[in-house]
């Protein structure tokens, strides 16, 4: 009395199901608008972050490829330097408490014992200067030039200044004797009273240096300079004249490391001289007054980076392309779908009608029609999510290879009358069309090794998904994608605690192959396999990549077959 009339109740129910059938139909496409974007954005972060991370891998590896080569660079210098300085010891020690006079008197004999001196230590060469700069002695000349004279050099005038026999390192300039590009380290000779007697000098070729350098720095626009703790060049590369640059330019990234110390360190910045960005990195060269530095173009260090980046950037978009034309399918076969959902909610409505069944009945029917309706829609999105969809041919390909897999199965199961398989028949059944694909007989391709065994019905399936899968990767990779590969499958029982000859040990092995190099990740067939293995069938997988070929085992009980479902497991591999 006090409710409302049942046919009143029946009305709202029905409008109120009305009002939420639109908002559940918009649901999927919001999802799949959602992917839309999502297919845009994602190959794009990915992109960018994989881009950054490269990036900085590739510094990362030219900063250890610098270091490596200031190194290599830095032991050539320091035995050169070392030279000069063991030639001036050995000069000063022969001419240890001679004069001048008697010098000049034996010129024969020292100059033989310099030109032997200057060839022991790397072909250097030794001059001996009296007070008046004029050359007393000389490794190259028998007779010393008469016109030659140093005194307005700035390590003559220097050691004028600083008696003492403290090391001096000059910088580059044009040698007098030769005309060639030259640096000296030099040492004052003195008389027993302290007296100025003249400088010893020995002498470097800047080219003996660029030889060496062109030889060891091999990326294209490398800089290396060997200069005084001053910043006064003895030695660059590319070659310059004196009066070009004969210091180091004020506010580059060198002359920036050199006052922060920051030796053997990597600095990035732009030269003055040429205006290249430069990755840049010195050394001093021990308890020597000098230093060696290397600097790289970043361009060149980046080379390897922007190719790989390019290769990066049209996958990424071939991938976004990819995505999006499989969301805007998907979107076109949810909209075909709701619209047959519509189609058959209609009909159900009419039937309804039509025998005026009771209200029992009607929503009986209403959720037989939902249940179809999500049925069908959890049929395509499976299909869609779980095959991997590189491209529409092989995504294809893929799916129609594991639905015929399964029909093979199910066939072999429908002859005996779902007793079981022949697991000999199953195998032939399965390799037989990837064996006629690979180009060749199935006796000479495939070999097939073991007693009769009858696989029960809930193993049937499984195993022959797995040997699709293996005989999948065999034709894409193995022995049978190459002529004269081969494939061989055996098989042997064995006793278990329960019940003997219950374990089934079955061998895929492939020879005459290509080279096997075990793969650095697994790919999806292969989760595939392990879920299909260990989850349907309850038995245990392993794989080896040996030299002679690729070798799969697999062990399962043919009593106790896995009981986990198709869709658990392909959720397993997905």
């Amino acid at each position: 009395m006090c409710g409302a009339p049942r046919g009143v109740q029946m009305q709202g129910d029905d409008a109120s199901r009305r009002s939420a059938a639109p908002q559940r139909r918009l649901r999927p496409f919001r999802s799949l608008d959602a992917l839309l974007v999502a297919a845009v954005l994602l190959p794009a972060l990915l992109f960018g972050a994989l881009a950054t991370f490269d990036r900085s891998q590739a510094l990362a590896t030219a900063e250890r490829d610098l270091l490596a080569t200031l190194d290599t660079l830095y032991g050539h210098a320091e035995k050169v330097i070392e030279f000069q300085v063991l030639a001036l010891g050995a000069t000063d020690e022969r001419l240890r408490g001679l004069s001048n006079e008697a010098v000049a008197a034996n010129v024969a004999d020292h100059h033989a014992y310099l030109r032997a001196l200057s060839l022991y230590v790397a072909r250097i060469g030794i001059v001996v200067l009296g007070p008046d700069g004029q050359v007393l002695v000389d490794s190259v000349n028998e007779q010393p030039p008469a016109r030659v004279s140093a005194s307005d050099r700035e390590y003559f005038r220097w050691h004028q200044e600083h008696p003492g026999p403290e090391f001096y390192v000059a910088g580059l300039l044009h040698s007098r004797n030769h005309g060639g590009l030259v640096f000296f380290v030099t040492r004052r000779r003195s008389a027993a009273d302290g007296g100025f007697l003249g400088v010893t000098a020995v002498g470097v070729r800047q080219t003996s240096f660029l030889e060496y350098w062109r030889s060891a720095a091999v990326v294209p626009g490398t800089l290396v300079t060997l200069s005084r703790s001053d910043g006064v060049l003895m030695a660059r590369w590319p070659a310059i004249e004196p009066g070009d640059a004969v210091r180091l330019p004020e506010g580059g990234a060198l002359a920036q490391a050199f006052d922060a110390s920051l030796e053997r360190v990597v600095v990035s910045g732009t030269s003055p001289l040429d205006g290249i960005d430069r990755l840049v990195a010195y050394r001093h060269l021990g308890h020597f007054p000098v230093s060696i530095a290397v600097g790289i173009p970043k361009e060149a260090a980046l080379a390897g980076w922007y190719r790989r980046v390019t290769i990066y950037g049209g996958f990424a978009v071939m991938t976004s392309l990819a995505l999006c034309w499989l969301c805007l399918l998907a979107r076109r076969r949810t909209q075909e779908l709701r619209q047959l959902n519509a189609h058959l909610e209609e009909r159900v409505r009419e039937r309804t009608a039509a025998i005026q069944a009771s209200e029992s009945q009607v929503r009986l029917l209403a959720r037989e029609v939902d249940h179809r309706a999500k049925n069908a829609l959890a049929v395509v999105q499976a299909t869609l999510q779980l095959t991997p969809k590189k491209d529409l041919e092989t995504y294809v390909e893929a799916v129609a290879g594991r639905v015929s897999a399964l029909a093979r199965a199910q066939a072999l199961l429908s002859q005996n009358q779902w007793r079981g398989a022949s697991l000999q028949a199953l195998l032939k059944a399965e390799l037989t069309p990837f064996v006629s694909e690979a180009g060749g007989e199935f006796n000479t391709r495939a070999e097939l090794d073991g007693l009769a065994v009858l696989l029960p019905p809930a193993a049937a399936q499984p195993l022959a998904m797995a040997m699709h899968e293996l005989a999948t990767n065999a034709l894409k990779h193995g022995a049978l994608s190459v002529p004269g590969g081969q494939a061989t499958v055996s098989w042997r029982l064995s006793d278990t605690a329960e019940a003997p000859g219950d374990l089934l040990i079955l061998r895929w092995e492939e020879s005459k192959g290509p080279l096997v190099k075990p793969p650095t990740r697994r790919g999806f067939g292969f989760r595939m396999l392990e879920a299909i293995v260990r989850g349907q069938l309850g038995g245990r997988l392993s794989l080896s990549w040996l030299t002679s070929g690729f070798v799969c085992e697999i062990e399962m009980s043919l009593t106790r077959p896995g009981r986990a479902s198709e869709e658990g497991a392909l959720k397993k591999a997905g």
